[in-house]
């Protein structure tokens, strides 16, 4: 498997509704997850088909159709925003039904709330698995790739490959052992995030790489 070491910098902020908070939702900071890389990158190569909706939920399959896999993508200094207060428009998405008059001041349907994103120039790093030597950044002939993640993909982050040799720091990534059991691989967890956040124990990249060519 190609094995491309790749650092990715946050240029504008983005977030998912990822932690509780009061009257809110706060955007796990260490990390970008590996399904967000994959299905940003599948966006921005133009491996996504055209939809006036969106499509029901398969993760196996979607992966599956995609020539690459991809580790956790991490950072050691994580930072949030301050709280940003945001209006649900229940007007115009979703009419003033009386279900939804009877909810809208709590849940996801509150009128307004609360979400803490990841600030721009934050920089990941993390590692993506091309099978069959795909390599995403000779397939568009660019040194740089800016892909779209979070809520509504309003967040961009720039993926940019590391040099051959990256410093010796960076010898270590963390799969998603949610991610592995899609493809029926037990992975064993070391940090529960979410159900489909599940970190494993560090592993050397060749280990990763060794593993995450069976996901198949």
């Amino acid at each position: 498997m190609e094995k491309i070491s790749i650092e990715a910098e946050t240029i504008t902020p983005f977030a998912y509704h990822s932690l509780m908070v009061q009257n809110g939702t706060a955007t796990i900071p260490e990390l970008i997850s590996d399904r967000a890389i994959c299905f940003g990158l599948a966006l921005a190569l133009g491996m996504t088909q055209a939809r006036t909706a969106l499509p029901p939920k398969d993760y196996y399959t979607h992966i599956s159709a995609m020539p690459y896999r991809a580790s956790l993508f991490t950072t050691d200094k994580p930072e949030l925003l301050p709280p940003l207060i945001c209006r649900l428009n229940l007007d115009a998405e979703a009419g003033l039904q009386k279900k939804i008059q009877d909810v809208s001041k709590k849940g996801n349907l509150k009128d307004f709330f609360f979400i803490q994103e990841v600030p721009p120039y934050q920089k990941f790093k993390g590692v993506l698995f091309g099978f069959e030597g795909f390599n995403p950044f000779e397939y568009v002939e660019k040194d740089e790739i800016v892909i779209r993640v979070g809520l509504h993909q309003r967040g961009m982050v720039r993926l940019k490959q590391m040099k051959k040799n990256p410093d010796k720091e960076f010898t270590n990534v963390r799969l998603n052992a949610s991610t592995a059991s899609l493809f029926g691989k037990k992975l064993k967890v070391d940090r529960y995030l979410l159900h489909t956040l599940q970190l494993t124990q560090l592993m050397e990249i060749e280990e990763a790489s060794d593993e995450v060519s069976t996901w198949r």
